[in-house]
């Protein structure tokens, strides 16, 4: 996979970020009290406070990354609310998708979504990604608006 070799990567933090958004989670706490802390300062509750969030729990980061995998389309209420069932989920349609029509052009995950932008307590960076099998190999082109060349595209990347 595409992992940076030119730096030192923290690998757990990788794979601790990937299934905290796979779990479709937006509580930076799950990841803090893994030791995985790139979240922390978004959580905080000053951040939180500077953008109006201050009815928020600390570490609520708002429809982020994983609520728009696993639920998009759906009402944000908080970090601790249960969304089953609710939005579409756009890993398991991409999943689906890859086994049963490999060939599709359209088998795309995107976590921008401009109705929650101003919930969350920061934007994404890595805004959609596409997937395309040829050969029987796998393939994922990455949309990045933006990105922390020392932490955030590393971790993006990988």
């Amino acid at each position: 996979f595409p992992l940076l070799t030119t730096k030192r990567v923290f690998w757990k933090g990788v794979l601790e970020e990937l299934l905290w958004f796979i779990k479709g989670s937006t509580n930076a706490k799950e990841l803090s009290s893994k030791g995985v802390k790139i979240w922390d300062a978004n959580g905080s509750r000053g951040f939180l406070d500077g953008l109006g969030f201050s009815t928020r729990g600390e570490g609520d980061l708002g429809p982020v990354y994983g609520f728009q995998w696993r639920h998009f389309g759906a009402e944000y209420k908080d970090m601790d609310s249960d969304y089953s069932g609710q939005g579409v989920d756009q890993l398991q349609k991409v999943i689906d998708t890859i086994k049963t029509n490999p060939d599709d052009r359209r088998i795309i995950m995107c976590a921008w979504n401009p109705k929650d932008l101003p919930l969350m307590a920061l934007p994404p960076c890595h805004a959609l990604c596409q997937f395309y099998v040829v050969n029987g190999e796998l393939s994922c082109q990455l949309y990045q608006r933006s990105g922390d060349m020392g932490l955030g595209v590393p971790f993006n990347i990988a």
